[in-house]
């Protein structure tokens, strides 16, 4: 395998194809639409009340106007083929999203209060939510890292004697998810620091969630 072949080339090239590109802002499309039904479904029905609904609000305006700003961006940089430039419109995007998941995870603590004693499990639907709010966001973020890290952000295994694979969505979804259950990547190894950094935010916001729903489980069944 020549130094110019690697899994970041790959996937770059993957994404330079009418296909990837589509797959680009369909990934766009998708972590905005789990932002603005996870924040819909939380205000509309209760979930999050008093300042931290106007906070999710907020939130869910300005990632409205940055989903519109990214995807306009990213139909110029198809047109003018700006291939470089996809990847970081799609982690500016990103970094809205992991924002409007930490306010979702502080809605979580600051109405923990309202769990009624006995009201059954049904009621911690929206931490159910947020963990899969979370799970999807940043599974995007690790690709776009992995994309434009400087010789990429993970290591990919290989086996003896063979070239390491090109990466896929659901190499990423198994980072995500696995450091959303707080037991970090368990053969891809993390070269980047500004990776080890946002997975370490992953971390302790699923360990936020997790004592939460501890909490509120008990005192929905007792």
């Amino acid at each position: 395998m020549s130094t110019q072949d690697t899994p970041q080339d790959r996937l770059r090239a993957q994404l330079q194809t009418t296909m990837g590109r589509i797959a680009l802002v369909f990934a766009v499309v998708v972590v905005w639409l789990v932002d603005f039904a996870l924040s819909q479904r939380l205000v509309n029905n209760g979930g999050i009340t008093g300042n931290p609904r106007e906070a999710i609000r907020v939130f869910e305006y300005a990632s409205t106007i940055a989903f519109v700003v990214v995807s306009v961006a990213l139909i110029v940089a198809v047109i003018a083929r700006a291939h470089r430039w996809m990847p970081w419109l799609l982690l500016v995007y990103l970094g809205f999203s992991v924002v409007q998941v930490i306010v979702n995870v502080a809605s979580l603590l600051a109405t923990a209060h309202l769990q009624q004693s006995g009201g059954g499990l049904t009621g911690l639907w929206d931490v159910g939510a947020i963990y899969l709010m979370s799970v999807i966001v940043f599974t995007f973020v690790y690709l776009a890292l992995d994309l434009t890290v400087k010789g990429g952000a993970f290591v990919w295994p290989a086996r003896d004697g063979e070239e390491p694979p090109t990466p896929n969505i659901v190499d990423y979804l198994f980072i995500a998810l696995n450091t959303n259950s707080t037991y970090g990547p368990t053969s891809e190894v993390v070269m980047s620091r500004r990776t080890k950094l946002v997975m370490a935010l992953q971390v302790i916001l699923a360990i936020v969630m997790l004592a939460v729903l501890i909490a509120r489980s008990v005192v929905a069944t007792g």
